[in-house]
């Protein structure tokens, strides 16, 4: 009898060394292949690696200084992603729409790409080097060139992008244009001055002439580093939703009509915008730093996540 329960512990012992050295072996053996790491896509930093095609020309345009300019984007999505229809961040630098470089949102870009997006960083129309240039009519060429950039993807789906889940966005400048493209539609046009109505409509609308004609220019939210409209009210019931990073000693409230703004060129800041969002409805959200300049956005540690929820509880 003792004999038999000595065979029988013996057994179960080899029984369980032969499951922990295989279990072992079969953990050596399998492959380290990048992807995924528990957590949300969409939400958290799931990919530690990012595929990214730089220099992809979207379009071209003419300039103010009679250029005829090629349109260029940056373009990142995770690597070893299998998932379809994926949400679309197309983003545009900052620099006054006289400098600055699409290389300035990579960062952020991979950023997105890493928690499962697909994100661009464009390059847009410029007014350096016009003899007379015009900060309005840059904004406007600014505008039409991100519509030719968000028709690109829904005319070739190589990126595998959702067209329902299309977000806009970018700092200063860049923030301004993405507004723009969002809260500015053709029935506006008459309340702008004159010469820029003409403008606008020598140069095939707001659509514009920038490439990729018969897309879809459809967009379901704005993301707003420092930047304003020309008219806050031009936001309209139905219109996108809306995330703001705003410094409160950054013109947050500035009047176009005010004594700070002689020739007309300033915007109506955040500040602004959110009452008449919240008054329509319309999803929003404002992160006002105290004390932040223009640039708060680059020394907020937290606003990536916050953008990155908010975007998730939206898509």
């Amino acid at each position: 009898m003792l004999k038999s329960v000595m065979n029988q512990l013996s057994m179960l012992f080899f029984l369980v060394l032969f499951c922990l050295v295989s279990a072992c072996e079969k953990e050596e053996v399998t492959p380290n292949t990048p992807g995924p790491t528990p957590g949300t896509r969409y939400l958290d930093l799931l990919f530690s690696e990012v595929d990214s095609t730089m220099g992809v020309q979207y379009g071209a345009n003419t300039n103010q200084a009679g250029n005829n300019v090629p349109l260029l984007m940056n373009i990142y999505q995770p690597a070893n992603d299998t998932e379809n229809n994926r949400p679309l961040i197309i983003l545009a630098h900052g620099g006054g729409f006289a400098e600055g470089d699409r290389e300035d949102f990579n960062d952020l870009a991979r950023k997105f790409a890493r928690a499962g997006y697909v994100a661009a960083s464009i390059s847009y129309r410029l007014m350096s080097g016009a003899d007379d240039p015009s900060l309005q009519i840059a904004v406007i060429d600014a505008v039409q060139d991100m519509k030719a950039a968000v028709r690109f993807f829904n005319l070739d789906n190589t990126y595998r992008i959702d067209p329902d889940n299309i977000f806009i966005g970018g700092f200063s400048a860049g923030a301004v244009t993405a507004l723009h493209y969002a809260y500015f539609d053709e029935a506006e046009i008459s309340a702008v001055p004159e010469e820029l109505q003409q403008y606008i409509l020598s140069t095939g609308g707001l659509s514009g002439n920038s490439g990729n004609p018969g897309g879809s220019e459809q967009i379901k939210g704005v993301i707003n580093i420092s930047g304003g409209l020309l008219k806050a009210d031009l936001v309209d019931a139905g219109d996108p939703i809306l995330y703001s990073i705003h410094g409160s000693l950054d013109n947050c409230t500035i009047d176009p009509d005010s004594e700070n703004n002689p020739n007309g060129d300033f915007i109506e800041g955040s500040c602004l915008i959110h009452p008449i969002l919240d008054s329509f409805g319309i999803t929003n959200q404002l992160r006002l730093i105290e004390g932040g300049d223009h640039g708060a956005y680059f020394s907020c540690a937290d606003c990536d996540d916050e953008m990155r929820r908010f975007i998730f509880d939206n898509l």
